[in-house]
């Protein structure tokens, strides 16, 4: 019996990378590397189908195939089916063609109906209008964790009986070495510094953030915040000046990495989360985390982080105070997050999901 030919969706390569995007591209790395160990019988039988304009993706064992004439969903719905036609398609980033059934589509959270304000009109109507079909029509659905295994079920009305979950990794931020320059550059050496990542976004919560650092009153200690400031998240609030806060942009995941090594803590009190990929590469990279009691973040950093609900500004005051000020703490927190990163990795998913494939392919077969 042959295994599958599997079509991955590369729409992603067309896209801004984010949450969604960085969980295909991980994962397709992984799922090429084991092309050449575990699954060595798939090698010349996965092959990624992305627009015209998509960016250039090297790999060694799967071949980047640029087809059709459109872009965005109307390539997703009519071009990519059209081309991995009798092959497996497989769908990384939410969203799959709905004219397909022999497919799998990784369906990451129900962020977009939990949290309606946070996206355009037109958004939220493609996605409410495609999810629950594809989640019907689809060999199988599969999500990040179990908190989105509940979520999907609640708000798009999908079966998750029989759902699996396939754990993101954390590994990906080693694989670049920490660019130490980002110390200099950003007038950080020597000094002790909190970290808040996803300025541009404002389900993370960073105005209760600013406000906890605040009112923690370290005056030998900074908060830095990483991505494009936000001002419906900031609202009056000044960053810029000198009560320690500095908003930095974009950062590159080797400066992140030196971000996360240096950093006293990563703080995250999101509101909502499918995984929470920050928590977990700042565990890996032994940065202490604080966290909300968010059950996709629970999930992932388990007993490795100290925790407070989502709007408790005064409990993450207490939790960076208590950092800044022992390091044992930090230590201990430390080892114990490496430890959990540990059982997240990307090569673990990838083995999922092309295990998923293979049993769909000998599915389809018998």
């Amino acid at each position: 019996m042959s295994p599958p030919r599997i079509a991955i969706n590369g729409r992603f390569l067309t896209q801004r990378s984010s949450g969604v995007q960085r969980f295909a591209a991980e994962a397709i790395k992984a799922i090429d590397r084991l092309l050449d160990t575990d699954f060595a019988a798939l090698k010349g039988r996965v092959e990624i189908l992305a627009p015209r304009a998509a960016r250039d993706f090297p790999l060694t064992n799967i071949l980047l195939r640029r087809v059709g004439h459109f872009g965005g969903y109307a390539w997703e719905q009519i071009e990519y089916p059209l081309h991995g036609a009798g092959q497996l398609l497989l769908n990384l980033c939410m969203l799959g063609p709905l004219a397909a059934r022999h497919q799998v589509v990784v369906v990451h959270d129900a962020t977009v109906l939990a949290l309606p304000n946070n996206f355009s009109p037109r958004f939220r109507a493609a996605y409410k209008f495609l999810i629950p079909r594809l989640c019907k029509r689809s060999d199988l659905v599969v999500t990040v964790s179990e908190f989105s295994r509940r979520e999907i079920g609640k708000w798009y009305g999908a079966d998750v009986a029989a759902m699996p979950v396939c754990f993101e990794g954390g590994d990906h931020i080693q694989a670049v070495p920490a660019d130490e320059t980002v110390i200099d550059r950003l007038g950080l050496k020597g000094r002790k510094f909190f970290l808040g990542v996803g300025v541009d976004s404002a389900n993370k919560n960073i105005k209760t953030v600013v406000k906890a650092f605040q009112q923690a009153k370290l005056d030998d200690a900074m908060l830095v915040l990483t991505g494009a400031k936000d001002p419906k998240v900031f609202g009056d609030l000044n960053i810029a000046g000198g009560d320690g806060v500095r908003a930095v942009g974009f950062v590159s995941d080797a400066e992140l990495r030196a971000l996360y090594e240096h950093a006293l803590a990563l703080v995250f009190p999101s509101y909502y989360e499918g995984f929470g990929l920050p928590p977990l590469e700042a565990m890996t990279c032994g940065c202490p985390v604080i966290i909300s009691e968010q059950p996709a973040l629970m999930e992932v950093c388990g007993d490795a982080a100290l925790t407070c609900q989502a709007d408790d500004a005064d409990a993450i005051t207490r939790h960076m105070q208590a950092l800044a000020a022992d390091a044992s703490l930090r230590e201990r927190m430390a080892k114990a997050g490496r430890a959990r990163a540990g059982r997240f990795t990307w090569a673990s998913a990838a083995h999922a999901l092309l295990d998923y494939c293979m049993a769909l392919g000998q599915k389809k077969a018998a």
